[in-house]
């Protein structure tokens, strides 16, 4: 499957979206040390460029791209968002409901308590 830059760049900006509305910060870091983050860097080939470049994107802009993306990409996103968002002990209503937004936007519609059972955190 080839990846072409704007389709790293929008994946990389909805990341960037979802650790600040799960951390609070804006912070690659927290994304590439989750647990799913190794699968989703192998298939898209980020490079670090890629992270500031995606900062200054639309996140509206980024969820229209990510419809083209392959279902497996779509996939390790919703991964890598339910691992950012389980970090904490408890995940609230409202990152619950973000995160089911989140994959009807991108055209992966699962919901968080789905993928939850598919792939457990801890």
């Amino acid at each position: 499957m080839e990846v072409i830059k704007k389709q790293r760049l929008a994946v990389c900006r909805i990341l960037l979206d979802v650790v600040e509305g799960a951390c609070e910060v804006r912070d690659p870091d927290l994304i590439m040390r989750t647990r799913h983050y190794p699968a989703l860097q192998k298939e898209m080939c980020f490079a670090d460029r890629d992270w500031e470049e995606a900062r200054d994107l639309s996140v509206l802009a980024c969820l229209v791209l990510s419809k083209e993306l392959h279902y497996k990409v779509k996939m390790m996103i919703g991964l890598v968002a339910h691992d950012l968002y389980s970090r904490e002990s408890s995940v609230s209503y409202q990152q619950r409901l973000s995160f089911d937004v989140l994959m009807s936007a991108i055209d992966w519609p699962v919901s968080f308590k789905e993928i939850t059972l598919f792939a457990p955190s801890k």
